[in-house]
């Protein structure tokens, strides 16, 4: 057995949720990995009759999921590469249609007619920009496009406009007849947490239920009359828990199925995802849904308002399909990467992609302990020992979001840091998704309780002589980032920090990135200009001049969910202030560098990251 590499994921067989045949008996899904020599990622669509092999089906390079033909043996999907729809058949492939500025979603609603999310809009020279957001994080400048419903005839590959002009289309799903499609929108782009809800003919004679003033994400259909709703009321903002919710379709009236404080979905961390798809499916009489709960995200099964897991339930379901009585999902856990699973009278692995890597490398299990806060409440931590005595050089590594979770979820870069001599201090502290709404909302103050879990959690973990605390570091990203440049103005415990695709300013946050004009008003409270002091207060700038640990600085230059100017500012002002610190900029990333990035630059940045930490608590 060896130790995790540094370029260990590139070894790592990403997988993507499963699709069933329409008999239940054939499995179809997406996988994958990370290539080296071409510094990209290579995704076929891979499959098998169930209990068979899986084989790759398609030629790649960048297959989407595929979408079965209903009650047939094939299925069409999208060839990111080339912006073009697919036809598979078991011997050969057909290319239906190629759209210029990209096909996003698909699905065969019946016999030759499919429907898809096309970006529709003409790129300019010159831009000229009238509404916002103006770019995208993974997509760049996004101003000139609008994301459009359409119906594609398989056989000639004509396609014609389902949804109005001017409607920004998020997700849609084609009823079991074939005959209506439901589809989420925005009316206004410039107010993204109000999504109307449309029901269609596959013509675009459409009709909106209810106001549109509900933040929805998924839709889906329960037999022909009803439909499935994630999403929430907002009364908390985002964070609202998002529940399911049944509405007839000939009027907006929702009622909740889920009738638990927890959130429809999965907001564990990982980094080696071949892709969600956690769409609730009704069938046999039960929906079907993923649900956030604390370290794990698994499967229920929710007939008449009673919540029953099923399969395991310390696991992350990555994606689920139920086909004529069969179920499968994709799941991971804290050391094991994903496989596919069937579920019947237990949980049977399918798939061993994996197998061979994880035969030849040692990987360990974190050590899960409870706190209880300053003001009471529980606080779930884990701890990821090194090997050797204890106590450990330490890292507090702080989740993103906030309203993300460590658990049972892989992430490479855990177990390379921890074998290479350090340990791992994970805390969902308040604000972290899993636990409830009174947990989760942190609104309008940041840097305070979520500032103290942390905090007493490494108390916690040096009181037990895990921690060393002559040998600390704290490091986060995207919130994490934030919370980092927040503790090393408020602390001088750590040796060394390290801060990724982090918030130090909220003021310039707010109209330089992709989701500042609504998420900072949301979690900050107002805008900059009627509420300066709030913003300001809240930035990790302003206690700047507090700062003594030596700070090395991460961030891509087409991060548009965190800009670099966040980077360039904190940079900036530590040099002035003499405080030890280096800036790395990747070129052409964004801020899913550490999950998705380029693989050489995805390199780069864990050594860079372990050079620092080696240099400031080894040394």
């Amino acid at each position: 057995m060896r130790q995790i590499a540094v370029e260990d994921f590139c070894k790592i067989f990403l997988l993507g949720p499963p699709f069933l045949r329409s008999d239940g008996n054939f499995l179809a899904f997406r996988g994958g990995r990370a290539l080296l020599d071409s510094d990209s990622y290579e995704y076929r669509i891979w499959g098998a009759p169930i209990g068979s092999e899986p084989v790759p089906l398609t030629r790649g390079p960048k297959d989407w999921n595929p979408s079965w033909e209903p009650g047939g043996e094939r299925f069409i999907f999208i060839r990111k590469e080339e912006n073009s729809l697919i036809l598979w058949t078991p011997s050969e492939e057909y290319k239906v249609l190629q759209w210029e500025n990209g096909i996003e979603e698909v699905e065969w609603v019946s016999g030759k007619v499919a429907a898809a999310i096309m970006r529709e809009g003409k790129r300019d020279d010159v831009r000229t920009i009238r509404s916002i957001p103006f770019w995208e994080n993974g997509e760049g400048w996004t101003y000139w496009f609008t994301r459009r419903l359409y119906g594609i005839d398989l056989m000639t590959g004509e396609s014609w406009p389902i949804s109005a002009e001017g409607l920004e289309v998020l997700d849609f799903k084609t009823s079991p007849d074939g005959r209506r499609i439901a589809f989420l929108a925005l009316k206004d782009r410039e107010k993204p947490l109000n999504v109307s809800l449309f029901i269609s003919d596959l013509h675009g004679d459409a009709y909106e239920l209810g106001d549109g003033s509900w933040y929805l994400s998924r839709v889906s259909w329960k037999g022909d009359s009803r439909l499935g709703v994630v999403g929430h009321d907002k009364r908390r903002g985002l964070a609202t828990n998002r529940h399911l919710y049944e509405t007839p379709i000939d009027s907006w009236d929702p009622v909740d199925q889920i009738k638990v404080d927890r959130s429809v979905g999965n907001s564990l961390n990982s980094d080696v995802r071949g892709g969600m798809n956690l769409r609730p499916i009704w069938h046999d009489g039960s929906w079907y849904a993923v649900i956030h709960d604390g370290k794990s995200a698994p499967l229920f099964r929710l007939r008449d308002g009673n919540l029953e897991v099923v399969g395991r339930s310390d696991i992350s379901v990555e994606g689920f399909d139920v086909k004529n009585g069969r179920i499968v999902l994709t799941a991971m856990s804290f050391d094991r990467p994903s496989e596919i699973y069937v579920v019947d009278n237990e949980m049977r692995r399918l798939t061993g992609m994996n197998d061979g890597y994880l035969s030849r490398v040692k990987l360990k299990r974190a050590e899960e302990f409870v706190i209880k806060a300053s003001d009471g409440v529980d606080v779930e931590c884990l701890f990821l020992a090194p090997d050797g005595a204890p106590p450990y050089p330490t890292i507090l590594y702080v989740h993103g979001g906030p309203a993300t979770s460590f658990g049972n979820a892989f992430m490479h870069e855990l177990h390379f840091l921890n074998q290479n001599g350090y340990a791992l201090l994970l805390v969902n502290f308040r604000g972290s998704e899993g636990y409830g709404e009174d947990f989760r909302d942190i609104r309008e103050r940041y840097g305070e309780r979520d500032f103290l879990d942390l905090m007493e959690a490494l108390d916690e973990a040096i009181r037990r002589e895990y921690a060393d605390p002559n040998r600390l570091a704290v490091m986060g990203g995207s919130y994490g980032g934030f919370m980092t440049n927040w503790i090393i103005g408020h602390s001088d415990k750590f040796k060394a920090a390290v801060t990724m695709r982090g918030i130090c300013n909220w003021i310039s946050d707010y109209g330089t990135t992709d989701i500042g004009f609504y998420f900072n008003p949301d979690q900050i409270g107002g805008t900059p200009w009627d509420n300066f002091s709030k913003y300001w207060e809240k930035s990790p700038l302003a206690y700047v001049s507090n700062v003594r640990t030596p700070t090395l600085i991460l961030h891509s230059d087409e991060d548009y969910r965190c800009w670099l100017d966040q980077a360039l500012q904190l940079f900036t002002a530590l040099k002035v202030l003499g405080v030890e610190t280096e800036l790395v900029i990747f070129p052409g990333e964004n801020h899913d560098l550490s999950r998705s990035g380029k693989p050489k630059h995805r390199i780069e940045r864990l050594k860079r990251i372990l050079d620092w930490l080696d240099r400031h608590l080894k040394k």
